[in-house]
């Protein structure tokens, strides 16, 4: 079982926040995504079960955008990330690459995420939560165009919120123009009217959508992100050696290598090579934006 897993023991234990910082990590991920703090927070705990299946899936792992994000965050964090994680708790380096371009690696990456799903539930015994891990189709759907983007210069109007908001005001706006014809005056008093409440509900919707970012939040552009478009990166590790029956933790000492092979066999290790995930090898590897 996972929970009899050592690795998996020490990535649940590990402290993003060595200290009580002011500022903290996940809020850090909220106000940087537009995020509650509250859904910043289960990011962070989906950011630990790809870090432990990047070990133990038994193939290169691709993240969702939002657990992307906090992998991007936690690189910042230099000595937690190279340090505490990789060379302590991991005993290898974990490294986040960037796609080169194109119908191949789109495709592989799109590979490397199904299969990473599919562990996920093997070694969780639970689908992961939609709203974090969506499907691979809407993971890569061609719409998505993740950037940068400065909230002092421009408003960030959800399209789901806009979308309501242009319905509501032409429900106001029906409603209004419906009163108007059934007055009697003939001064064009109606039409302003109308064109005063659409425009005082349009006024509403911007200032609330712009005080507030849906839970995609901000993502990386085609220049500063590990992808054009399609927001996709991973590694795998090559030329790994075997480990000993006793070496729960999965710590190899190997080295890594972009777009590997991935670990050879694991003899008998616990955890969730043996419990079903990803068919029994010490798997490494990591993907993302």
């Amino acid at each position: 079982m996972i929970n009899q897993d050592r690795l998996w023991q020490q990535v649940a234990a590990f402290r993003f926040d060595k200290t009580q910082a002011a500022f903290s990590f996940s809020q850090r991920l909220a106000k940087e995504n537009g995020w509650s703090v509250g859904y910043a927070r289960r990011v962070v705990e989906e950011y630990r079960r790809f870090i432990y299946l990047a070990m133990r899936a038994g193939h290169p792992v691709t993240p969702s955008e939002p657990v992307d994000q906090a992998w991007h965050l936690h690189l910042v964090y230099t000595r937690s990330y190279w340090d505490d994680l990789c060379r302590d708790l991991l005993g290898k380096p974990l490294h986040h690459g960037p796609t080169e371009g194109g119908k191949t690696e789109d495709d592989k990456f799109r590979d490397w995420y199904q299969r990473t799903l599919e562990s996920y539930e093997r070694c969780f015994g639970n689908k992961p939560p939609v709203d974090i891990w969506p499907s691979e189709q809407e993971r890569f759907a061609p719409e998505n165009r993740f950037q940068w983007v400065n909230r002092r210069d421009a408003f960030i109007l959800p399209k789901r919120s806009v979308k309501k908001a242009l319905a509501g005001a032409g429900a106001i706006g029906l409603a209004t123009a419906l009163m108007a014809c059934s007055s009697a005056g003939g001064d064009g008093s109606g039409s302003m009217l109308f064109a005063f409440i659409v425009l005082i509900v349009l006024i509403v919707i911007i200032i609330k959508s712009s005080n507030s970012a849906g839970p995609r939040g901000r993502g990386r552009n085609s220049d500063s992100g590990c992808s054009t478009f399609t927001s996709s990166c991973g590694s795998s590790y090559s030329g790994c050696s075997s480990k000993s029956s006793n070496d729960t933790d999965g710590h190899s000492g190997c080295g890594s290598h972009h777009g590997g092979s991935g670990c050879s066999s694991d003899s008998g290790s616990s955890g969730c090579g043996s419990s079903g995930c990803g068919g029994g090898g010490g798997g490494c590897g990591g993907g993302g934006d």
